[in-house]
């Protein structure tokens, strides 16, 4: 458990370095910048059609992105553009960070639709243990309040997706709903896979 705090504390340490460098170093070179907050594992994906648990971490997070426009060696891939960045969970719940690539279309006057997939290294737990396996009447509940209380993510690297749906109020500014979706999909772990759903507003603003 300490050696797991440790890493936690580490993973965190190093998400709000990222936030640090986002908010600076980057910022004359980034064609685009995006900041803003969401609500990480809300209880209300319960009604919708997702699968799993959720609420167990119902909480608030800060959100940040850098999009670069798209290089010469992505120009294959229909326009997909590269992008860096992370959550930093405001109440010590799962933060993440990771990048990849995101596309965007232009539907309608000034509003537009992005899709952005990537890898991600979250500072949530992977598995917790098995109430089964505990050798007394206080471990075992313990075991099934952290079962209860923590999403058991299956992997430490997980697939981020996330929509967008944007309007833009000029050439420089634009604001943004999004919603993200964390797991790894049976394919970068498990068996564990209960994943993570987060809703969110942004503000865009290009360089």
């Amino acid at each position: 458990m300490k050696k797991f705090q440790v890493l936690r504390q580490v993973l965190r340490a190093g998400l709000l370095g990222l936030f640090i460098l986002l908010g600076g170093t980057l910022s004359a070179q980034a064609d685009e910048m995006r900041a803003g907050v969401s609500l990480h594992d809300g209880e209300f994906f319960e009604d919708l059609v997702f699968g799993g648990k959720h609420g167990k971490e119902q909480s608030m997070s800060l959100t940040a992105e850098y999009i670069w426009d798209t290089p010469d060696w992505l120009d294959w891939a229909w326009g997909a553009r590269p992008y860096v960045g992370g959550t930093l969970n405001l109440e010590a719940e799962t933060s993440h960070g990771g990048g990849g690539v995101v596309w965007r279309g232009a539907f309608w006057n000034n509003f537009y639709a992005d899709f952005s997939f990537g890898l991600v290294v979250h500072s949530g737990h992977v598995r917790t243990p098995n109430p089964i396996d505990a050798t007394t009447p206080e471990e075992v509940d313990i075991r099934h309040a952290r079962k209860a209380a923590e999403i058991e993510f299956g992997s430490r690297v997980l697939f981020r997706e996330n929509f967008a749906l944007g309007y833009r109020f000029n050439d420089k500014w634009a604001g943004e709903i999004t919603y993200e979706h964390l797991s790894h999909g049976q394919l970068l772990g498990g068996p564990e896979n209960e994943g993570a759903n987060s809703v969110g507003v942004r503000l865009a603003h290009r360089f």
